[in-house]
């Protein structure tokens, strides 16, 4: 029997490339693509069949039911992300990753994007990644870890826990803009380069970045490594705490 995973990582693998060199990409090609995915995951094997790789996807859905306008204006953003079918990420998602937190948080941490363990709970940052990040906040800058607001890039996983591709964060950004816009934290803490790349425009390594303070719509900004690179290597802790401390000072937490 052929694993599900093996469609995910070579549809990972593919849109990388299609990225690096879209002009080899034609017609013919995606075509072809398309009908060797079909066959390595068609019904009898009891997988579906792929959805198109390259073109941002729609995924059907049932008729919308009218957002309550009195709910809080997190809780509305958090069921529009739900019903959302924009790119491809959609198709493939257990659960929708939309953020949690305090919604008058001081301090907002943004990453890149769901993985397994976050794509199953619907919440951010709970495996190991998360775990740490976790140690970070209630450990290191002694507050609860609720209260303070998690975010990411995008609200869906990518297969293969693979960066958010340029349009699939274009997709989604605006979720995360309206969530700032909502929380207005005093801070912001970006996570590793892909939501210093999405959030910023910049780019570049994070040994440079995390020299210098920004600025997000008023709002001050710190950029360290992602938890995840923490689990690689060791030797990014000292520099992370160098850079949560940072913030703190600027909060007057110490």
């Amino acid at each position: 029997m052929i694993s599900s995973n093996i469609s995910e990582h070579l549809e990972a693998w593919l849109l990388w490339q299609n990225e690096l060199q879209p002009f080899l990409f034609d017609d013919s090609f995606t075509s072809e693509i398309q009908s060797g995915l079909a066959q390595l995951t068609a019904e009898p094997f009891g997988y579906g069949k792929p959805k198109d790789l390259f073109p941002a996807q729609k995924v059907p859905g049932k008729v919308e039911e009218p957002i309550d306008e009195s709910l809080p204006p997190l809780e509305k953003l958090r069921i529009k992300a739900e019903k959302c079918s924009a790119c491809r990420l959609a198709a493939k998602r257990t659960k929708t990753v939309f953020g949690e937190g305090n919604p008058n948080a001081e301090i907002m941490f943004v990453g890149e994007g769901p993985g397994e363990d976050e794509d199953l709970s619907g919440r951010p940052f709970v495996g190991r990644a998360g775990q740490l990040l976790t140690k970070i906040i209630e450990n290191g800058m002694k507050i609860p870890r609720g209260q303070v607001y998690i975010a990411n890039i995008v609200k869906c996983r990518p297969p293969a826990n693979r960066d958010p591709m340029p349009d699939e964060a274009q997709c989604c950004i605006g979720f995360l803009k309206e969530q700032i816009s909502i929380v207005k934290p005093k801070v912001l803490i970006l996570l590793g380069k892909v939501a210093m790349k999405n959030l910023l425009g910049l780019e570049g390594a994070i040994t440079r970045a995390r020299e210098s303070t920004y600025e997000y719509d008023g709002i001050r900004v710190f950029v360290t490594y992602h938890p995840s690179a923490l689990l690689r290597n060791e030797s990014y802790k000292r520099p992370v705490w160098e850079d949560i401390k940072k913030a703190m000072k600027y909060l007057g937490m110490m």
